[in-house]
């Protein structure tokens, strides 16, 4: 681990102790209104399924894509670059205030490359449940879902199984 990297974990544990107020609420399927997925290039198959999957329902979905490097082509306001970062590898600001700062019901990280950057979104994220996969035991999750060493188990497919289990075991 860099300098950089070690400047960066620990202004993440100061913005950690910041945020420790905030209480995790499993939603019911039936009341999640606005879902934020965070995703690579590499899993755009599952962001759309996922996107299918909610607003199907009438989910108001916001995806966030993060690029591990600079990128020759054109992105959408919705994407992440080196670009965009500071020297702590944190997105520059102003630049995704209004995705941190939204309120979502649920927020899916189908990322499987963990990053500085990705877990500066997710602990800033206002989201009510944060869902998604991470090695590390220290995360930002309020609910990891365990891959184990299947790095291309997708992650989308079982975190809608879980929510889908959890409105089941509600209702009984």
């Amino acid at each position: 681990m860099g300098i950089r990297e070690k400047y960066a974990n620990r202004k993440l544990l100061k913005l950690e102790i910041a945020a420790e107020k905030r209480k995790a609420k499993i939603p019911s399927l039936d009341s999640v209104k606005k879902v934020g997925i965070i995703w690579e290039p590499d899993e755009t198959d599952a962001y759309h399924y996922l996107k299918d999957y909610f607003e199907k329902n009438g989910v108001v979905v916001r995806g966030l894509c993060i690029y591990s490097e600079n990128v020759e082509f054109p992105t959408d306001t919705n994407s992440l670059t080196p670009k965009d970062l500071n020297w702590y590898k944190f997105p520059k600001p102003g630049t995704f205030n209004n995705f941190t700062e939204t309120s979502f019901d649920i927020l899916l990280i189908i990322a499987l490359n963990q990053s500085i950057p990705l877990d500066f979104i997710t602990l800033t994220s206002q989201a009510k449940f944060k869902v998604g996969w991470s090695p590390n035991e220290k995360n930002f999750l309020d609910l990891n879902i365990n891959i184990g060493e299947n790095q291309n188990a997708n992650v989308s497919c079982q975190a809608t199984n879980f929510l889908s289990w959890s409105a089941k075991s509600k209702n009984k």
